[in-house]
């Protein structure tokens, strides 16, 4: 189970109103049904009671740890390649920024694809220079996607999947997947902030270990080892 961070001021109100709604329990057991109720049903139920307002972090806690079973790095290929298509960016047609042409040259790949605000553009190095090209479509074997939003994609309560794949066109399977889980605070978690809770392995979290850039493991720029 995947419990969330310890915040003083949110247990300090679970255990308050733990404590209260045991309270009326008790209230409307003696003074309403005027103890109709046998003592041992009373106390064999008041533990439900006292652990009531915690339902909801038990419950995400207990999916989040579920969920994680199926989280991981999945490396079914590697192959080395000239470049590929990154559908989780945008550019444009025109000459490439110095920043742009900075990264292009570190990632040590000899051509880039991407989606362009009205085409495709392909961005080739070529006599030493990076120049782009509009396409029709994209024309690189492999791409690069995300399997869900930036925001995540719903997975249970207040928990959420994310992850992203490399995908062969030719032969249309996958070669490499990334997959990890966020969850959300419990209704009584206060905090200056709500921060982030995740993990991309069986039983690993608070935090993600890898990367959603996965091309970047089973991608292998041509002549490289």
């Amino acid at each position: 189970m995947g419990f969330y961070y310890f915040s003083f001021f949110g247990t300090a109100l679970a255990l308050l109103v733990s404590l209260i709604t045991a309270g009326v329990f008790w209230f409307v057991w003696r003074g309403v049904l005027k103890r109709r109720i046998p003592s041992w049903a009373f106390l064999v139920s008041l533990p439900f009671f006292l652990v009531l307002p915690w339902a909801e972090e038990l419950w995400i806690a207990w999916n989040f740890g579920q969920a994680c079973k199926e989280a991981g790095t999945f490396i079914h290929k590697k192959v080395q390649v000239e470049g590929f298509y990154d559908e989780t960016r945008t550019t444009h047609a025109g000459t490439p920024t110095p920043q742009a042409v900075a990264s292009f040259e570190e990632s040590g790949y000899r051509f880039f694809e991407m989606k362009g605000k009205q085409a495709y553009v392909r961005i080739e190095k070529h006599e030493g220079r990076w120049v782009t090209t509009t396409l029709v479509r994209p024309t690189a074997r492999y791409h690069f996607r995300m399997t869900d939003p930036m925001d995540g994609t719903p997975w249970g309560h207040k928990i959420i999947r994310f992850g992203s794949v490399v995908f062969d066109t030719e032969t249309n399977q996958e070669i490499a997947r990334y997959i990890g889980f966020g969850r959300g605070a419990a209704w009584y978690f206060i905090g200056l902030d709500v921060p982030g809770f995740a993990c991309d392995s069986p039983g690993n979290w608070p935090y993600t270990r890898k990367s959603r850039l996965i091309y970047r493991e089973a991608l292998i720029p041509a002549g490289q080892k």
